[in-house]
């Protein structure tokens, strides 16, 4: 009988160890305050092998299942003392709590970030962690968007567009801005940005604004104990930059602040012959000279009232100055002489922004109540003057001042464990008044004013239920919008109103450990706004913009499915998506009699999208890692006025290296492809660039070297061929493609606060989202 059951308890032993899976789950915690520990690794080891591991989700929580034998754990996060914890001391498998203890040590303290660039996929975003992107050190957000496969920009030109449109919502921490969004990019460093939230299939908490989807970038908020300051420094061609950033944490009151100062140049050619129908020509040469200043002030504070309560307070202000020369040379004019056109202009912003947020949490997890307010006002200069062959044509000055008012309430209802509820209102007011004052050199000066207003009321209920593996989401919005304009120049007014429902539907399926597949439905809508309806918007002696008062809203349908595999060694995710639009809201494009290209927007049928993301990384060693990100769009129009194509396309490939060549050596080889892109009246030929970028640390690490090379064969020349009912426009751009760029960033911890800091939850929230 003894050796039955010592036979017997041998077997159930084996079996628990190497024939049936077990799930272990938990939670990791701040062994000091008792915050949960959000993406911090729980690996698996058996002696010194790594046989499996998992992350932590946004609330530190963790699963995974194991069906081999092991000896112990191995948990760790950045800036916390790894522990181990051994299997036989884990006593309730489904009840796991692992402590980690804050390291003291300055290296821990300074980086705060890991090395690589991450994507995570939840229910209805893909979330993309920055990192300490060598390619992004000391760049603009534009620039370090420009290595992001899923956003599409050009730096010559600006442009900025998702999944192949360029009708995208641009927030920052869940915030509109009454920038531009390529003004707006350009103002914000890549240092300061913690995270991108790519959102293609905005859930009803969304505003509906934005038929291919949200940019949401959230900027760093510095809450780390004691006294902290970073500072930064860099210069490369045309640009320097220089700034100080950190916080000062009581055991009440975080005080955060960041103070900067960049100035950045630019000079490109650019070639443009124009052949008429008829016969007509026109060559012109100009060469662009650019010069930006930006100052800019960020400070807040955190009140932490108590345990339940927190109140944050912030303001910034942005002073951002533009000046643009050019020269433009014409030659082989048909009916006259050659001749120079010469522009000098200016761009004055001076941009406020005041936030408001209070949130109180209840008993339960996930139950609270959230009160945001967002003021912003950007004023706006323009002076231009304008001489041909040296005689005076025109002084005009453009001003546009726009202010924006925006208050959102979200309230979030835990019903149990599986089912949460959340509702809420936003209300936003925007004004704005544009004027053009023109004094031409023969003729009688003159003043148009126009004035845009424009009111937005929206109200949600979104559900969330968790059953297993499969989580659902179930949204409805509606919206209500009333603007007017009104042009005192000729008494033309608009008074528009629009009430409308936005449905939402997500599922996600974790598959296992490693496998998601998620499944997103919703409507947007493009409504005519103040760019649309402003005919003093500005111009000069290559493009115009034309008002369009008659313009009806476009509606879109999305729909989209993401699949996301992540191993320990290889990576893979795939995206799939069709977009359906009626009433397109269209960017006409014609060229006048006196070679100006002028742009109108058009109400022109129906579009049929479909687009593929793929992206695959793969450690090749310790000390290389690679990615391949590729992307495809195509899209038919179903139109009812004049397009010269109307299958549009594009297409872009970067392909990333990242070499640690040494514990203080790192650098960073990319190659990016852009394809032929046609579009509705121009199409773009092939790019490729090579970018290379090296980081050297000092001082254990709280000194940092960074160089960084855009283009480093320097041939990544702008071909684009613009073709009307009338003329053919052919484009040869030679922007400042050439870079580079050297940046050094010091970080140092004076001091800490202990003993005064208090068992409070981490409270970076993203504030609602419904005041976007």
């Amino acid at each position: 009988m003894r050796l039955q059951l010592l036979v017997f308890l041998s077997f159930v032993l084996f079996v628990n160890t190497h024939g049936i899976t077990q799930a272990y789950s938990g939670v990791v915690v701040n062994i000091n305050s008792g915050e949960t520990v959000a993406f911090a690794t729980v690996a698996v080891y058996y002696d010194s092998t790594l046989i499996d591991g998992t992350t932590t989700d946004e609330s530190g929580k963790f699963t995974i299942n194991i069906t081999k034998e092991f000896t112990h754990f191995e948990v760790s996060f950045i800036g916390y003392e790894s522990e181990i914890v051994n299997r036989s001391d884990i006593k309730d498998f489904g009840r796991i709590t692992f402590m980690l203890n804050p390291s003291v040590s300055v290296l821990d303290e300074v980086i705060v970030q890991g090395e690589q660039t991450t994507t995570k996929l939840k229910i209805d975003r893909k979330i993309i962690n920055l990192g300490a992107d060598l390619q992004q050190s000391g760049a603009s957000t534009l620039e370090a968007f420009d290595q992001i496969t899923e956003i599409q920009t050009d730096l010559g030109t600006g442009s900025l567009s998702l999944r192949g449109s360029g009708n995208v919502r641009l927030l920052v921490n869940g915030k509109p801005s009454s920038l531009s969004a390529t003004e707006l990019l350009e103002q914000i460093p890549a240092s300061s940005v913690q995270r991108v939230e790519l959102i293609t299939s905005p859930s009803a908490k969304n505003l509906a604004d934005g038929l291919s989807g949200i940019i949401n970038i959230v900027l760093k908020k510095d809450k780390a104990k004691g006294l902290n300051t970073s500072l930064n420094a860099g210069t490369g061609t045309m640009r320097y930059n220089y700034g100080i950033d950190g916080n000062y944490n009581f055991s009440w009151l975080n005080f955060r602040w960041n103070l900067s100062q960049s100035g950045r140049g630019m000079n490109s050619k650019q070639n443009i012959s124009q052949l008429y129908e008829n016969g007509d020509t026109r060559d012109f040469f100009t060469p662009h000279d650019f010069y930006g200043l930006i100052r800019k002030l960020d400070v807040g504070l955190d009140f932490f009232i108590d345990e339940k309560n927190e109140l944050s307070i912030g303001f910034d202000q942005t002073d951002n100055f533009h000046s643009f020369f050019n020269t433009t040379s014409y030659s082989n004019v048909t009916g006259r002489e050659d001749y120079e056109y010469i522009r000098n202009s200016q761009h004055n912003h001076d941009i406020v922004n005041i936030n408001g947020n209070y949130r109180t949490k209840f008993n339960t997890d996930n139950h609270f109540l959230e009160v945001d307010y967002q003021f912003s006002k950007n004023d706006n200069f323009l002076p231009a003057i304008d001489f041909e062959d040296n005689n005076l044509l025109f002084h005009e000055e453009r001003r546009n001042n726009n202010t924006l008012n925006a208050i959102a309430l979200d309230y979030a209802l835990p019903i149990k464990e599986t089912i949460l509820l959340e509702a809420g209102g936003s209300w936003n007011a925007r004004s704005l008044e544009s004027s053009l004052f023109l004094n031409p050199a023969e003729e009688s000066a003159s003043l148009n004013i126009f004035k845009y207003d424009e009111s937005l009321l929206g109200i949600y209920g979104l559900t969330n239920i968790t059953a297993g593996k499969l989580i659902l989401q179930f949204g409805l919005r509606y919206e209500n919008l009333r603007s007017s304009s009104s042009d005192l120049s000729n008494n033309q007014t608009t008074d528009l109103r629009f009430s409308n429902l936005f449905p939402s539907l997500h599922a996600s399926y974790n598959i296992n450990e490693s496998n998601t597949l998620n499944i997103g439905y919703s409507r947007r809508v493009s409504r005519p706004n103040f760019r649309n309806l402003n005919p003093y918007q500005s111009r000069n002696q290559f493009f115009e913009w034309v008002a369009n008062p008659t313009l009806r809203p476009e509606f879109s349908t999305n729909i989209e499915t993401n699949y996301q595999y992540e191993g320990s060694k290889f990576g893979f995710s795939s995206a799939l998506f069709y977009r359906y639009r009626t009433d397109v809201i269209e960017r006409l494009q014609d060229i006048d009699e006196a070679g100006v290209l002028s742009i109108a927007f058009d109400n022109i049928g129906q579009k049929h999208s479909y687009g593929i993301e793929n992206n695959i990384s793969y450690k090749v060693t310790d000390f290389w890692n690679s990615q391949l990100s590729a992307n495809y769009y195509y899209t038919t129009i179903d139109q009812d006025i004049f397009l010269t194509w109307d299958k549009p396309y594009s297409s872009n490939l970067i392909f990333k290296n990242t070499f640690k060549i040494s514990k203080a050596l790192s650098t960073d080889v990319s190659y990016r492809q852009n394809f032929k892109t046609q579009n509705t009246f121009d199409f773009i030929d092939p790019r490729n660039r090579i970018d290379v970028a090296v980081r050297l640390k000092l001082l254990e690490n709280r000194l940092a070297l960074n160089l960084r090379i855009i283009d480093l064969l320097d041939n990544n020349l702008f071909y684009r061929a613009v073709v009307t009912q009338n003329v053919r426009q052919n484009e040869v751009w030679r922007f400042q493609s050439q870079t580079f760029g050297f940046l050094v960033s010091a970080s140092y911890k004076l001091f800490q606060n202990k003993g005064k800091t208090r068992n409070r939850k981490d409270r970076d929230y993203q504030y609602g989202g419904t005041t976007d």
